[in-house]
């Protein structure tokens, strides 16, 4: 039931979610810092408006219920963002190279960081594996949006290093979706098997590798089932709508299909995110879907449900966390938290294996000089939102009774990192675009001739 604390709260969010996201596309940043920041400011860190406390826990639960389907809409936004037959038809060698290496190389070194630190701050070995998996498969995720916007604003949209871009957010999302479903998938499998701490490894390594080989299959018959007989129907169906002449019908089908793929997919325990990601993707080749489905759902999206969804995610930061708890001690009485260390190791990945990945990819995909590598490197740096929606994901997912995956001490950790890498993703592509061209050598084909240079 609406009542006017929850109306209240709804009116801040909007209204000064707009205002400070304003300012800080004013200053070159994306809208999701000033929506980030609203929910720091009037959540318990600052000015405590916002609280769970009290007689506001059923507000609270409302407010997450609003903000869950702000994740349902930003799924549904970015398949609606693919389609492959377009984005793809020049770009795919070169983005998924990007994508495959530098996500990957993230994935290891962001789990490796988190696993370290976890199990030196004596947490239980099997929890610790199963935080630093997604930590991992949060961190691969790319916001290439600054550097869209670098890019536009000096006129360079028609570039080989924009299409690139475009290409590599597509790669990037689907690499993060399908890693995500199978990881929580064998997830069930994994806290099955733990009883009171003790596995055995002859039976547990087979069982979890079937698992996640079954589940990739399905995920990957799962997404082409989908999207090619699913696209026919609903570009039939959003036909037959059209004739009434009205867009209200065209939208109201597509949220029905949102929710009907949805619900499928939360059936076939891969997630209702991921559903409607590929109830995107079904509509991404409808003749309707720029004209009409796009523009009205990303009003509806953005409007209401997504900036509800970035504040609530700042609600729940809390960076006094980061600074406090255990602390590795060092001589003369010196202590460094844990968690501090772990945002500069995940820093650090993020920013090196991006940057690696994307001047490997371009190396082995071939048609770039060294200065385009860098520019797709210093933009894929950039943490997205997607990494706030898994990260949402983990923090519902209990490992053991009363205990979150993803803790608000990790999530204020991948929180900050967004900010920060936010902020260092325009200074780094102004160095980028500073220094002098140099050619990047091809990778070499098979036989030993030269990979010719293709426009992309």
């Amino acid at each position: 039931m609406l009542d006017s604390t929850l109306l209240l709260w709804i009116l801040l969010i909007l209204g000064l979610g707009k205002l400070l996201g304003m300012i800080a596309e004013r200053f070159g940043f994306p809208s999701i810092i000033g929506e980030l920041l609203v929910g720091i400011v009037l959540g318990p860190m600052a000015l405590g408006i916002i609280t769970p406390a009290g007689d506001n826990i059923v507000n609270w639960e409302n407010l997450a219920v609003l903000a869950n389907l702000g994740v349902m809409f930003m799924m549904f936004i970015m398949g609606l963002s693919i389609n492959m037959e377009t984005v793809m038809k020049n770009n795919a060698r070169s983005a998924t190279a990007i994508t495959l290496i530098g996500a990957s190389l993230v994935f290891l070194g962001a789990a490796a960081a988190t696993l370290i630190i976890d199990l030196a701050m004596g947490q239980e070995l099997y929890f610790s594996i199963a935080q630093a998996c997604i930590v991992g498969v949060a961190l691969t995720s790319t916001s290439t949006v600054i550097g869209f916007r670098y890019l536009s604003e000096i006129g360079d949209r028609f570039s080989n290093v924009f299409k690139t871009l475009v290409a590599v957010e597509v790669t990037d999302g689907i690499f993060s979706i399908v890693l995500l479903a199978v990881f929580l998938s064998v997830l069930g499998a994994f806290t099955g098997m733990v009883n009171g701490g003790n596995v055995d490894i002859g039976q547990f390594l087979p069982v979890i590798g079937w698992k996640a080989f079954t589940l990739l299959m399905l995920v990957i018959g799962f997404m082409i089932f989908v999207i090619k007989f699913g696209g026919r129907v609903a570009n039939w169906l959003l036909g037959v709508s059209r004739k009434t002449g009205e867009d209200q019908s065209i939208i109201t089908l597509s949220l029905i299909i949102l929710f009907a793929v949805a619900a499928l997919s939360d059936w076939l325990e891969l997630t209702a995110v991921i559903g409607a990601f590929l109830a995107g993707a079904i509509l991404a080749g409808s003749p309707f879907s720029e004209t009409v489905i796009a523009p009205k759902i990303k009003a509806v999206g953005y409007g209401l449900f997504i900036p509800i969804f970035f504040a609530f995610t700042g609600l729940q930061m809390d960076f006094g966390a980061i600074l406090g708890g255990a602390a590795l001690q060092l001589p003369a009485g010196i202590g460094i938290p844990y968690y501090l260390i772990l945002f500069v190791l995940l820093l650090a990945a993020v920013i090196a294996f991006k940057y690696m990945g994307a001047i490997m990819g371009c190396t082995y995909a071939g048609g770039f000089k060294l200065k385009d590598a860098r520019k797709i490197g210093c933009s894929a740096i950039c943490v997205g939102e997607d990494t706030l929606v898994i990260a949402q994901i983990g923090a519902m997912v209990m490992f053991t009774a009363g205990m979150p995956l993803i803790t608000p001490a990790i999530f204020s950790v991948l929180g900050l990192l967004i900010i920060v890498t936010s902020v260092l993703t325009p200074l780094l592509l102004k160095w980028a675009f500073s220094v002098n061209e140099t050619p990047l050598m091809a990778t070499q084909r098979s036989g030993g001739a030269r990979s010719k240079r293709r426009s992309i």
